[in-house]
């Protein structure tokens, strides 16, 4: 018999990942584009929600974005996901990118957003989480 994911203990699992906004990544007002933004933290998110099923997932939605705080060029950021809830087949992940301010060892929370996973077969169809 199966055991659901939901047993399994997410409350400290995380991963983060450092970037640099590059000219390639900012828009016309000298600021990291939104788009580049969603991008990554569906990337990172998506690296969590794989790490911690070790199944096929896919995106299914992203709620609740909140652009916070624009973060210009040259800026470092780190992009963190967190693992919020897991349910019999979805995972929700809470996102957020964070501007390291000068160097300081403190950093500002700039854009945050829910991202919600689903595990799936080969077919696309979802499936339930295996522990």
């Amino acid at each position: 018999m199966e055991i659901a994911i939901t047993n399994k203990d997410y409350s400290s699992f995380e991963v983060i990942q450092d970037r640099f906004v590059f000219h390639e990544y900012i828009n016309d007002q000298g600021n990291l584009f939104g788009g580049n933004a969603m991008k990554w933290m569906d990337e990172v998110a998506y690296i969590a929600a794989k790490q911690f099923t070790r199944q096929r997932m896919v995106t299914v939605s992203i709620e609740r974005v909140k652009f916070l705080l624009a973060i210009p060029l040259g800026s470092i950021v780190k992009v963190r996901a967190k693992i919020l809830s897991a349910g019999p087949v979805k995972l929700i992940i809470g996102t957020e990118i964070w501007l390291e301010v000068n160097q300081d060892p403190y950093s500002i929370k700039a854009i945050e957003a829910k991202f919600i996973f689903a595990s799936v077969d080969g077919a696309g169809h979802p499936v339930r989480m295996r522990s």
